[in-house]
């Protein structure tokens, strides 16, 4: 049997004003009693579509199709806190990313239009821009949690450039993931 890579194709966020101020809200949070595992630094990212656990030859055909799409730089806004699933559950907690171009959107129509020609599936739930900075353990105070999460709603942190789409593998160990890039691709080439 052949090995299985857990697979999504993002972009990374960078931005070093972006990534103090993520870390200022993390340490918030967790001042607001929300006991959470943090997204480090290094792996802030936005999910275009996540995979799963591809074998060798689907991943084969992902990366083939994606090293196909063609897009130029573009600048998203990241701010305002939002959580999933919503209302008084807190399980995740992510940043909105505004897309005033609509870039995002044409790079997952040029995948959706190759990948799903070979079987792939995307999530039915359909694509939000959001950037996930914690996954939600336990809250000690929720009205105090729910009240925290409200101030920081409209909270703007900048702008980051999208210069890269990455395919990306993920091992899952006790100290949380570990990402590795399987390919970039550079905006600004033509298909």
């Amino acid at each position: 049997m052949s090995e299985l890579t857990r697979t999504f194709i993002a972009v990374d966020f960078d931005n070093p004003e972006i990534v103090s101020k993520i870390k200022d809200i993390q340490k918030d949070l967790r001042n607001s009693g929300i006991i959470a595992k943090d997204v480090e630094p290094q792996n802030l990212h936005l999910t275009i579509w996540f995979l799963g656990e591809l074998p060798e030859n689907k991943l084969k055909i992902v990366l083939d199709e994606t090293s196909k799409i063609s897009f130029n730089n573009f600048e998203v806004k990241v701010g305002g806190v939002g959580y999933f699933p919503g209302g008084n559950r807190i399980n995740v907690i992510w940043l909105k990313v505004e897309d005033p171009t609509n870039t995002f959107s044409h790079i997952l129509d040029q995948l959706l239009n190759s990948l799903r020609k070979k079987g792939f599936k995307y999530d039915e739930r359909g694509f939000t821009p959001h950037l996930t900075i914690a996954r939600v353990k336990s809250i000690q105070d929720k009205e105090r949690a729910l009240k925290k999460l409200q101030q920081l709603k409209d909270i703007q942190l900048g702008q980051q450039t999208i210069d890269a789409v990455k395919v990306k593998k993920s091992v899952l160990t006790a100290k949380g993931p570990i990402y590795s890039d399987l390919l970039v691709v550079k905006a600004g080439r033509s298909p």
